[in-house]
């Protein structure tokens, strides 16, 4: 017989790789993605579209569930 936790405890999906997104490098100093031509933040790019997580949890581990 298994214990207790084996049987109720939730199995997560593997994240996929994430790659580097093309034509952008990161700048260190800055901590963020930038374009290589136009110095634009990946995250002010059209064309970026933001990982989302579920219940839009923030790294520091606050949520926003209910809003």
């Amino acid at each position: 017989m298994k214990h207790i936790l084996f049987d109720k405890a939730l199995v997560y999906k593997k994240r996929k790789k994430i790659t580097p997104p093309k034509d952008f490098y990161y700048d260190n100093k800055l901590g963020a993605w930038k374009n290589k031509v136009n110095q634009l933040l990946l995250i002010e790019s059209d064309s970026f579209k933001a990982q989302a997580t579920k219940k839009l949890d923030i790294e520091t581990g606050e949520d926003n569930k209910g809003q």
